[in-house]
């Protein structure tokens, strides 16, 4: 190599004050997160005492994608003006002093977070919706609480921030760098500030959920998240309802656990009132479990719920003749992240509350793949969509399943016409089927969730395309019928691989995919079906479900006897019929869904009101929906829905 070029190499790769001053500034706010977690370890023990001390110290490894994230969301402008070829001091001071500010900022942020984390056991989340107008809130808590920590810690950052720019007025003037080298150093700063955003390469950028890649508790996904990240996500989410829900809390909770709780059923800990044991003595059955969450399957397009005869859902057809169909079971909400938490956690949408995914994971909650491999289960959970969707798979993780699986897992078996956009089910079927078959001798809780049935309708192939005028309700026939036929393939695989008698099949969708009309019975009304021939006789049952009410059933059916906290019942706990209602959400709505009627209500009056019969209570129900909304958001919010290791 030339001489000449290796000194110009060499002379690039020698960094400038700039770039010594920027790397330092993204040094100081990496350390200022190391230390928030070495604070929140310090201060705070006994929340982190069930974590391994390897857990521990590779928690800050891990935090570090998130650390990153959120230093590249606010100091990517700032560092990158600061590092254009301006000479001019004033210029460039500004912006130096502008990423001392943010310092400044995060550093008091995150001392209001270490001090409030005991109040919740969490870094601060949704409580930031319910500031609106009032920031001064948090001001005066962190002024009112240990000021002299806080004016210490007020009084280093400033004199750091003054340090800093002391020190780049006396370099500024010697400062020289070619033009060329400032283009490709922008360049450079701009694409690593979208990755860091990002956190990843393609996708949706990271989020709280992805925490849970690294987290498998609510304690450990406290020291692999940092407060400012978390505060970030939560405030871009926004806030659902301005409108606030005045039923007295404790009468609230009451009245749900009149509701939810079935004879023999008691709540053990007065600060988790609706944690409770299951009623029955331990008596663990040897049957596996398989959750199928359709993705958008409408009961008005299945023969054997609508009276069609179109065709299109042979397999699932035969599974309602055979099954236990319950003809009136609602979905939480009108999303999929909803059904998914209504579905494997028993937790509803709640306005003013964040949802799975943006934050709603930061509390604890029954974590139902958790409870079946302490029993011996081996769990899993797939979907066609790729991992990242919703961030799904790491909210299985967070409810403890010991793998998950995305499109990306899945090889393709078949030639389709077209790539889709969510995955096809086939595919996740017969990985689902291979995972059960290599699992061993352990019983099973596997949960699928399936894509092909999400708009835009994909093209999968000529055999299924039976329905032919081109219409909304074709197209979505011709995937539903090729969604069927791959569940009838499953189900064969099932039953050659030999599991298919000793499996307790639970068959509902996330939510209906087509609103046709303003009826909460007809728009959250969805399949749900228990299908095991060889262990529940068939049945079609009429009282309220909702997906709420699957976790305890699961529970109720293995013979588990662990704790666990849920927003619904047993369904085949028959006693008191009357008390059953389905809770339901409509982004600042929220609804109650009953035998006699269902009401709308948007937590200052009732909005709509549809009777079935003269039975209908408006009054009742009112009262019966507030409780249920203020228990959920009372509970949740202050990290007392669930405690592990009771």
């Amino acid at each position: 190599m030339p001489p000449k070029t290796a000194t110009k190499i060499k002379n690039f790769f020698q960094p400038d004050y700039k770039l010594r001053l920027t790397l330092a500034v993204i040094g100081l706010f990496i350390l200022l997160f190391a230390a928030a977690r070495l604070a929140l370890l310090l201060c705070y023990p006994s929340r982190f005492e069930d974590i391994d001390l390897w857990v521990k110290i590779s928690s800050f490894f891990s935090g570090l994608r998130f650390d990153l994230s959120i230093t590249a969301v606010f100091l990517a402008a700032p560092l990158f003006f600061f590092n254009i070829p301006v000479k001019n001091k004033y210029y460039n001071a500004f912006w130096l002093a502008l990423t001392g500010f943010l310092f400044f900022a995060f550093a008091v942020y995150s001392y209001a977070d270490l001090l409030y984390f005991p109040e919740v056991n969490r870094h601060i989340s949704d409580e930031l919706l319910h500031l609106n107008n009032d920031w001064g809130f948090l001001i005066n808590y962190v002024l009112q609480v240990r000021n002299f920590v806080f004016l210490l810690i007020a009084a280093s950052v400033s004199a750091l921030i003054v340090v800093l720019v002391l020190k780049y007025y006396k370099r500024h003037s010697s400062f020289k760098c070619p033009l060329w080298k400032d283009i490709v150093k922008l360049l450079l700063i701009a694409g690593f500030a979208v990755l860091f955003i990002r956190g990843k390469i393609d996708g949706k950028a990271i989020g709280i959920a992805d925490i849970y890649d690294y987290a498998k508790t609510p304690a450990q996904a406290s020291l692999v998240g940092n407060a400012p990240f978390i505060a970030f996500h939560i405030l871009r989410k926004g806030s659902a309802s301005l409108d606030k829900n005045n039923f007295p809390a404790e009468k609230a909770v009451e009245n749900v656990k009149a509701l939810l709780f079935k004879s023999g059923e008691e709540s053990f800990d007065p600060a988790y009132p609706l944690m409770r044991r299951p009623a029955y003595a331990p008596n663990l059955k040897k049957i596996n479990f398989v959750i199928v969450l359709f993705e958008g399957w409408i009961p008005d397009y299945i023969d054997a719920m609508s009276g069609g005869k179109t065709g299109a859902t042979p397999v699932f057809d035969d599974i309602i003749k055979n099954g236990v169909l319950f003809t009136n079971a609602y979905s939480v909400g009108a999303r999929s992240i909803l059904g998914f938490a209504g579905a494997f956690a028993s937790v509803p949408l709640i306005p003013d509350l964040p949802v799975f995914g943006y934050g709603l994971e930061l509390t604890e909650f029954s974590p139902l793949f958790e409870a079946f491999k302490k029993a011996g289960y081996y769990t899993f959970y797939a979907q066609t969509s790729l991992r990242h969707s919703f961030r799904m798979c790491s909210l299985a993780s967070y409810l403890g399943a010991e793998e998950t699986f995305g499109w990306e897992d899945m090889p393709m078996l078949l030639d389709y016409l077209e790539e889709p956009f969510y995955g096809y089910d086939y595919e996740a079927y017969m990985l689902a089927a291979d995972k059960i078959k290599k699992r061993g001798k352990n019983n099973f809780l596997a949960a699928v969730f399936t894509g092909t049935t999400h708009e835009p309708f994909a093209k999968t192939q000529e055999r299924f395309y039976k329905f032919t005028s081109g219409s909304w309700d074709d197209e979505y026939r011709n995937t539903l019928y090729y969604a069927d036929w791959a569940l009838g393939e499953f189900l064969n695989k099932a039953k050659e691989d030999g599991w298919f008698d000793d499996t307790v099949f639970v068959f509902v969708s996330d939510h209906s995919l087509k609103e046709k009309r303003d009826s909460l019975y007809e728009k959250f009304n969805v399949p749900l079906v228990f299908y095991a021939p060889k262990l529940l006789k068939p049945a079609k049952i009429d009282y309220v479900a909702s997906q709420l009410d699957i976790a305890p059933t699961l529970y109720a059916l293995a013979g588990l006897n662990y704790p666990y906290t849920a927003f619904g019942r047993d369904l085949f706990d028959a006693s008191h019929p009357e008390k059953r209602a389905a809770f339901v959400s409509e982004g600042i709505n929220i609804g109650l869904i009953t035998k006699d009627g269902a009401i709308r209500h948007n937590r200052d009056k009732i909005l709509s009101a549809e009777a079935k019969n003269d039975k209908f209570d408006k009054a009742k129900a009112e009262e019966t929906l507030v409780s249920l909304d203020k228990a959920a958001l009372t509970l949740i919010s202050s990290n007392k829905w669930f405690k592990n290791g009771k």
